[in-house]
């Protein structure tokens, strides 16, 4: 019966983030709620926002209060523990919580434009005995209503009047006859907008673990029992059976009235996972993602909400999902970047899950292969604790690596794409029935047009970047604002005549290998063949099915999957990655190169990997080769040390952006100058200076880079940030401040 309510509006409004006193209508006193979206009145208007606090009391003047117009929705949004959640986040991240609150509920529904799916369906409205009678009685002149009837009467499920008419061979007006006459109703029934469906995927039980898993298992299960907040990371090779282990442990968890949250880092790796939960878990799963439907996304959330569904899977936004009674949160492939919200507000799933097991009491598992430095310097420092699967479920042997240096294949005349190696080892596995995978980490096909008259090359209007061309559509593209342009016949900038392609990449690489193997199915997946919904589940299922040869791909082909025929990995450039002005470049190398080496080897044979490069003694691509992730890491942690980056310093990266570039300048500088008053509780400031890319979408970047000791220092730091942009702050300017970043461009 609380009188007041704590209301968080939702204003676009900087200054705005707080939340407002309202009086709760006497008529709602009973059903008001914490995590509720509330209409009221704000200034002249009505907006939306969330109840986030309750009390029969109120500071401010009872003549001030304003009343709360209605409750949109009964069901509430969040409970205590969420908004616990957020409430950290908006502090940590330095973002509004309104923000946070709108990332973590679903799209659409609070404005009203989502709502339920409901149908219209068809009941008997008659006591059986009375419609058999009239089956009896009137079936021979309304032989048709006679034949609705009885498929009623036999029916096992409902139909809609559609559904009925065309079973019956009839129209819709012989059973709106029968709904005159009472012997029929109209009934409107929730229909869920289900993305998978758990029936027609064939149950199975867990299975035999090795004594690896069977000892993993046995740790987790004993800290299940004790209920309280704790991190594992579980560090096994790819192949070592890692996702058996979450599907026994969730098992437990059930067992214990526990629920579950298992995030993947992409959509690509959801319909495999999606499909061995399911055949485990059945219809206990909901999947949560952004190729969902706005209305799928909502009926998998509401199942959660009501108990119904018991384990979320789903990519980075997925943390949020209300499960009940966590107990379990799951992070498969934590070192992906994908876990980091790549706009405002940046969020990084794993640290919001870490910190939602400690408000919950939840066990964390963070599975990987090549767990991120900071994750494993945790482990050693005795923060987390470090379960290992050291061996493939068969005992297999990891895949052998061999490195190819492309400049000796420049000394014998090889100036193609792929080396003599490399050819050899894809037309062996083709004749051996196996299939291959080829990785390179760039789409299109060919980084950029050269100009080879006057040495220019075309570069997107809106942003600081080439255009990549896309031979498929004779266009080239900018992959950051999505401008495009019809391929010119002459130079833009001298008209010359002498316009060359430049670079390659994956359109490329899959039109080469279709010149060199003409008798192979080859396949592309990459963000130009998987952005239409299902696309990413098509070519994984003709992959597993054996239709596909050879297929090329993107980061997205190089984790997760499990093909026992690929005989054969090809890396058609090692350096992609270690060439980009980033800290962590050797780090992603390392990941990438061992995930997609991991590819192979899986089933009965014992697979190639082969791995081109123009860098062979570069210590990440070594210790790829070998699967030595104790050696990357000792290599790795020293350079970080003596840099002082991350996990020996807190970064924060603050992007100054607007469509003037002095204002921007100005801004940066005012912003350095109020930055050095805290010089002794900042490490260091690099910058300001322009951005890696310094025009993005119309907007000029400049950026300032600041490392800190401790979260205390970076806390205080920027809160007193906060304060001085939104008093002293350019209008004209935006202020991006992203905390923990994972890309300095």
């Amino acid at each position: 019966m609380s009188k007041y309510a704590k209301v968080l509006v939702d204003i676009p409004v900087e200054e705005l983030d707080q939340s407002f006193d309202y009086r709760v209508p006497e008529k709602c006193r009973d059903v008001i709620r914490i995590g509720q979206a509330v209409m009221v009145p704000f200034g002249p208007r009505k907006v939306t926002g969330f109840v986030i606090g309750l009390a029969d009391e109120t500071e401010v003047e009872e003549k001030k209060i304003r009343e709360i117009n209605r409750i949109i929705f009964t069901d509430t949004f969040f409970d205590e523990n969420l908004l616990e959640l957020f409430q950290w986040m908006a502090v940590y991240y330095k973002a509004k919580l309104i923000n946070i609150i709108k990332t973590a509920v679903p799209a659409g529904v609070v404005s009203g434009q989502l709502k339920k799916k409901t149908v219209r369906i068809v009941k008997l409205n008659t006591e059986k005995d009375e419609i058999e009678e009239y089956i009896i009685e009137e079936g021979k002149k309304a032989y048709k209503q006679a034949e609705v009837l009885r498929i009623l009467l036999k029916a096992d499920k409902d139909y809609t009047a559609a559904e009925l008419a065309r079973l019956a061979d009839t129209s819709a007006s012989t059973i709106a006859r029968l709904v005159e006459k009472g012997i029929l109703k109209y009934e409107e029934i929730v229909q869920e907008r289900r993305p998978v469906s758990g029936e027609d995927i064939k149950r199975e039980g867990p299975h035999e673990a090795n004594p690896w898993q069977q000892e993993v298992i046995a740790a987790i299960r004993e800290q299940l029992d004790k209920g309280v907040h704790s991190t594992f990371l579980l560090h096994g090779v790819t192949g070592s059976g890692k996702t058996e282990v979450y599907l026994q442990v969730i098992d437990y968890a059930l067992q214990k009235s526990l629920g579950a949250i298992v995030l993947v880092p992409e959509i690509s790796l959801t319909p495999m996972m999606v499909r061995r939960f399911y055949s485990r878990f059945g219809d206990q799963i909901a999947i949560l993602h952004s190729n969902l439907s706005a209305g799928e996304r909502y009926d998998e959330w509401r199942r959660l909400k009501r108990g119904e569904a018991r384990i979320a899977i789903g990519a980075r936004s997925a943390v949020f999902a209300p499960v009940n009674n966590l107990g379990l949160i799951i992070i498969d492939e934590e070192h992906e970047n994908t876990y980091k919200q790549g706009e405002y507000p940046y969020y990084h799933s794993r640290e919001v899950a870490l910190k939602r097991s400690k408000i919950t009491g939840s066990t964390v598992i963070l599975g990987s292969a090549t767990p991120s430095l900071e994750s494993y310097y945790l482990m050693r420092k005795g923060i987390f604790r470090l379960l290992e699967l050291p061996e493939r479920i068969k005992q297999n042997p990891l895949p052998p690596v061999e490195l190819v240096d492309m400049r000796e294949e420049l000394k014998k005349g090889n100036t193609g794409i792929f080396s003599y190696q490399l050819q050899e080892a894809v037309r062996a596995a083709l004749g051996r029935k196996e299939q291959t995978l080829v990785f390179l980490n760039r789409r299109g096909y060919a980084n950029f047009l050269f100009c080879r008259e006057c040495g220019q090359t075309i570069k997107c209007k809106h942003c600081d970047i080439t255009l990549t061309y896309h031979a498929s559509v004779d266009k080239l593209r900018c992959h950051y604002c999505d401008f495009t342009l019809n391929r010119p016949a002459n130079c833009p900038h001298c008209g010359g005549n002498y316009l060359r392609e430049y670079g390659h990449g994956t359109e490329r690489i899959e039109e080469e290998l279709k010149a060199l193997f003409p008798g192979a199915v080859v396949a592309r997946m990459d963000l130009d063949t998987t952005g239409r919904k299902g696309a990413h589940q098509e070519i994984l299922e003709k992959m597993e099915k054996g239709e596909i040869d050879i297929l090329v791909g993107t980061q997205m082909v190089a984790k997760g999957h499990d093909y026992p025929n690929i005989g054969v990995v090809g890396v058609v450039s090692a350096d992609t990655m270690l060439n980009i002005p980033d800290f962590r470049a050797a780090e992603r190398t390392f990941q990438l190169l061992t995930q997609v080496a991991g590819r192979t080897g899986r089933g009965d044979k014992s697979g190639r990997v082969i791995i081109q490069t123009y860098n062979p003694e570069n210590y990440s691509i070594q210790a790829a080769r070998n699967h030595d992730y104790k050696k990357f890491y000792q290599q790795e942690i020293e350079n970080r040390k003596l840099f002082k980056y991350p996990p020996f310093s807190l970064l924060t990266n603050i992007i100054v952006r607007g469509e003037v570039e002095q204002q921007v300048i100005e801004a940066a500088m005012a912003l350095d100058a109020f930055l050095q008053k805290y010089g002794k509780l900042i490490l260091e400031i690099l910058g300001p200076g322009e951005a890696p890319i310094a025009k993005l979408r119309n907007n000029y970047r400049w950026q300032l880079i600041l490392k800190f000791r401790s979260y205390k220092e970076r806390n205080y730091v920027l809160t007193k940030l906060r304060e001085f942009l939104l008093e002293y702050g350019r209008k004209e300017v935006v202020y991006n401040i992203d905390v923990d970043p994972l890309m300095m461009l």
